[in-house]
């Protein structure tokens, strides 16, 4: 076999045209003294090349949201992929990779009204638990930035559903996502999963996070952002073993999770955001904050009008920037994780504008 042959995959060129540099460098020791210049001219010029094709190589993994590693990629280059984003180790797909001390999602969920900072979601519970009719949105476009499109089918979702989503997740955060059309399932209970969640296993945390699971596999989702278009057609697969709405509710109760690759198109370089494991657990308007601003690398001044929308709080905007400072008022507490710690906040004199500025901009 050649010394140039080397195995194909998106690095092979770049292999190809080092090792042909070191042969010519090489070869340039046994040229002759009036020759030996060109040809080490020549060495060094493959050497740039291999450099530039590099380069391309990581820019062009940079715009792609799932990273492509060969199957015989070290743990170092699988690691430091999953650092920035999901990646695909031979037929296998990873989301990133992140702490276990927090919870990670996309910035297109937090950033926009898919997890809504209003409680009127789960006062719905037992109606949705047996069975009985509730309101579904299909094709509706919710709250997001303007350079994104964030199209929805599905109940409406809540805070709660993001903390429970976000778990659903973290069975992942170590092991590949499913592929489409898999029979694998992740098998858990009741009271792991409220464990894992951070909450104590109770009747009443049971129907919730049943509740939760329903409404969240039924979601679906499509996001348009820099030209693309990603869809989602379900969030996560869920079946129940061992009881019925209608049944007794046991912690032991088993949990079936699936989540597919398809969702790690949402979590390509900078487009996800790992939210302190406290943080996460934050409801209402003080959650949707705590991670929206944990997502942001700057402070900038924003319409309170447009936060309004983005969070999904509800047609009541009388008292919303009243519940807007006591959110902030909340996270500017000491205890507040240091990713969503608020140091300060201004509003404008005509009350249309906010200008937040968190702990760790500051430090």
């Amino acid at each position: 076999m050649s010394k140039l042959q080397t195995t194909r995959h998106p690095g092979g060129k770049v292999a190809e045209l080092r090792a042909l540099a070191t042969l010519t460098a090489e070869a340039a020791l046994t040229a002759s003294p009036e020759k030996q210049i060109t040809v080490l001219n020549a060495a060094k010029r493959l050497d740039d090349f291999a450099d530039g094709m590099e380069r391309r190589k990581w820019k062009a993994l940079e715009q792609q949201a799932v990273a492509v590693l060969p199957a015989n990629a070290t743990a170092d280059e699988i690691r430091l992929s999953r650092r920035r984003q999901a990646t695909r180790v031979g037929s296998d797909v990873y989301l990133p990779g992140w702490s276990v001390t927090a919870r990670a999602l996309p910035n297109a969920f937090l950033r926009s009204a898919l997890f809504a900072a209003g409680r009127r979601v789960q006062s719905d519970n037992a109606n949705l638990l047996a069975g009985g009719s509730t309101h579904l949105l299909s094709g509706e476009k919710l709250g997001t930035f303007k350079d994104i499109t964030l199209t929805f089918s599905g109940y409406g979702l809540c805070q709660f559903d993001r903390l429970v989503y976000s778990t659903c997740l973290d069975y992942y955060r170590a092991i590949p996502l499913c592929s489409e059309g898999s029979l694998r399932y992740e098998r858990t209970t009741f009271y792991e999963f409220a464990s894992r969640m951070g909450n104590k296993y109770s009747v009443k945390a049971h129907k919730a996070i049943m509740a939760s699971l329903l409404r969240l596999s039924f979601a679906q989702t499509r996001l348009r952002h820099k030209g693309m278009d990603i869809e989602v057609p379900e969030l996560v697969s869920v079946k129940f073993e061992g009881s019925e709405p209608a049944e007794d509710f046991r912690g032991s109760d088993v949990l079936l999770l699936q989540v597919t690759t398809s969702v790690a198109e949402l979590f390509g370089p900078g487009a996800w955001t790992a939210v302190d494991n406290e943080a996460a657990r934050y409801v209402g308007l003080r959650g949707w904050l705590a991670s929206f601003y944990a997502g942001h690398a700057h402070p900038k001044p924003l319409p309170v009008e447009l936060l309004h929308q983005l969070c999904g709080y509800g047609s009541n905007k009388s008292n919303f920037r009243a519940s807007l400072v006591r959110a902030l008022e909340k996270l500017k507490n000491p205890t507040t994780p240091a990713c969503s710690r608020v140091a300060s906040y201004h509003i404008s004199k005509d009350s249309k504008t906010i200008y937040v500025v968190r702990s760790s901009w500051v430090a």
